[in-house]
């Protein structure tokens, strides 16, 4: 990283330090950042404001000769999920700026999803300094305690301002917070009082970026100083799991650092080797295995009541659960050994509490395992038991049976929606998944399970639709064209998300499920309440016309009313660079229904074809 400091001419002492503290307070502000910089932070998103003035002047300037991606934004909400998808696409930290007052307080969303889906992501806002606190001047607020409750680390500049930093505090400062927000990654606040003046004048800007420097603030090359994670104490309590005895293998939603995902890709397909052990993934566990072990179906499996005979049967688990109440009311009944790995995250991440968990990430604990025992790197098929193996042949009936339920020439259901959009969208085309219905029937019917070489992003650590819009902004902005599914109310929620489409060019295509309302909650709930009105307190009936309110935002849409529209439109999304939004209309009411009635009939079909088969 070129360091823009290292040609800078010393101004002699003469130059009095108190002729313009805006001066300084600009060249903190670059000389921050530019610190940040030279770790890897190579995206920012700025809100405007007044107090954080200087660092915006700043991040302008980087973002004009510094090769800074700089992406600014009017709600703050909206920027720091953008912020986060774009975290979540490159695997480094992103900076969003704020300024002071309630602006701090919008961040919290966004914080929240960073520190349960553990994303790298810093806050830097800008704050009133110590004498303008607790005393009712405006817009002086607690805003250093908005966040703490969620941040991997709160720290603060100099409560007399960010002039008062001298060269090693500043750098000690980046550092260490570059370095909490990616050692465990998640969120990071950085709050930093500013004095006035806040601007500049132009002659003292043209000096900062001309090379002023002020008096005893001597450059130091920037290092990182990341703590290292312990090696791991094994002793008697590490778990262990025999990979030659009957087993399963559960893969939640992926929560490690993006440097660390291929080696725990090659892990998974090295254990499966090992064990032959049938996979029940997530489709946002990033798994990408391919093999004959990947079970599709693995939710109708369980809930049409297929018992699996084996006493000591072992339950590994990677990352956190699946969005399956099938699946948790399943593993309640397993009473053997169940492992849960995680990716370096020690807080307790088993809700039913039954399961041995072990954070040291799971390459960590196959090494470890290998180490002990010596096992050979490849099974013997001869040692997966008969039940085991009727798994298999329980996936390949319902994948036959889905596909005789769901035709093209049919009309468009919520889960025909997502048995055939993985089978009509390219297979390099990123998919991003939003909360509520689509990730549960992406589980349910794509039979997609996160393998194969497609990626798939959803941000259900807070499991909300908060900021759908925003995050694929962010992630397309990185990885190019994507794919949104959303439902409505995830869209009228982040409809802000839409004016980053006018600061950069992006290719999205969002694939709109408008169903009037909530109609997640008529899956979850029965309907009935003694008083009041379920569509009022629950569905929330919205009769938004989408269409025209991206037209408001000058998006290109277009109605989608079945399959052969469907295809079509796609492939004409496909051949445009810009933000598309493909709206599908169903009814939730009868899609409701059509999933009770499919579990049904397919439970039916399903112990039927076993009694024929005996």
């Amino acid at each position: 990283m070129f360091h823009i400091w290292s040609f800078y001419p010393r101004i002699g002492s003469a130059t009095p330090f108190s002729l313009s503290l805006a001066r300084t307070n600009l060249f903190i502000a670059i000389k921050l950042l530019n610190a940040f910089q030279s770790y890897g932070m190579e995206n920012l998103v700025l809100c405007s404001g007044s107090r954080s003035g200087p660092l915006a002047i700043a991040a302008g300037g980087l973002a004009e000769s510094f090769d800074l991606k700089l992406y600014t934004a009017v709600d703050e909400r909206s920027a720091s999920f953008m912020a986060l998808g774009l975290s979540a696409a490159t695997g480094k930290g992103v900076i969003v700026i704020t300024t002071s007052g309630s602006a701090v307080g919008n961040l919290l969303p966004a914080a929240i999803e960073a520190d349960r889906s553990c994303h790298p992501i810093i806050f830097i806002t800008a704050d009133r300094p110590e004498r303008l606190k607790n005393c009712g001047a405006n817009q002086s607020v607690n805003q250093e305690e908005f966040l703490l409750a969620v941040s991997r680390s709160v720290k603060s500049g100099p409560t007399l301002g960010i002039h008062k930093f001298t060269s090693q505090t500043l750098n000690e400062l980046t550092s260490n917070v570059w370095a909490l927000a990616h050692d465990f990654p998640g969120p990071v606040h950085l709050n930093l009082p500013i004095e006035e003046p806040l601007l500049a004048s132009f002659e003292d800007q043209k000096s900062v970026w001309d090379g002023w420097v002020p008096d005893s603030f001597n450059y130091t090359q920037c290092s990182i100083t990341a703590s290292k994670l312990k090696e791991p104490q094994i002793n008697s309590n590490f778990p262990q799991l025999d990979p030659y005895k009957p087993g399963i293998l559960i893969i939640g939603p992926w929560r490690g650092a993006l440097k660390d995902l291929n080696d725990f890709q090659e892990t998974v397909k090295l254990w499966s080797e090992l064990t032959g052990w049938p996979v029940f993934a997530d489709p946002l566990s990033l798994a990408a295995l391919n093999s004959d072990s990947c079970i599709k179906y693995w939710e109708h499996i369980l809930s049409s009541g297929i018992s699996i005979q084996e006493k000591n049967l072992q339950i590994l688990r990677l990352g956190p659960m699946p969005s399956s109440r099938i699946l948790e009311n399943w593993l309640k009944n397993i009473s053997s050994l169940q492992v849960l790995i995680t990716e370096g995250d020690t807080r307790p991440l088993d809700p039913l509490k039954i399961a041995f968990q072990y954070s040291r990430g799971f390459v960590s604990w196959y090494k470890e395992l290998l180490r002990i025992n010596k096992f050979k790197t490849k099974m013997q098929s001869k040692l997966l038991t008969s039940s085991l193996k009727a798994i298999n042949k329980d996936d390949q009936i319902i994948a036959n049976w889905l596909g005789e339920e769901f035709l093209l020439d049919d009309d468009i259901t919520e889960p025909s929606l997502a048995y055939w959009l993985p089978k009509l969208l390219p297979e390099e085309i990123p998919i991003m998944l939003s909360a509520s219905s689509p990730i549960r029937d992406w589980i349910t019917f794509s039979g997609c399970g996160g393998y194969g070489p497609r990626f798939f992003y959803g941000f259900r650590g807070a499991s909300g639709i908060d900021g759908t819009l925003s995050l694929a902004m962010g992630l397309s902005f990185a990885k190019g064209r994507m794919i949104l599914i959303t439902g409505d109310l995830a869209l009228l929620h982040d409809i802000n998300g839409w004016l980053f489409s006018q600061i950069k060019p992006l290719s999205l295509i969002i694939i709109l499920i408008d169903n009037c309302g909530g109609g997640i909650f008529k899956q979850i709930h029965n309907n009935q309440i003694y008083k009041g009105d379920f569509n009022e307190l629950f569905i929330m009936p919205q009769h938004v016309n989408h269409l025209e309110l991206a037209s408001a935002y000058k998006i290109t849409s277009r109605q989608v009313k079945n399959f052969n529209e469907l295809k079509l439109a796609l492939d004409w999304s496909l051949n445009l660079s810009e933000p598309v939004l493909l709206r599908v209309t169903t009814n939730s009411s009868s899609d409701s229904s059509l999933r009770k009635d499919i579990s049904y009939r397919l439970k039916e079909y399903v112990n039927e074809s076993k009694k024929n088969s005996t």
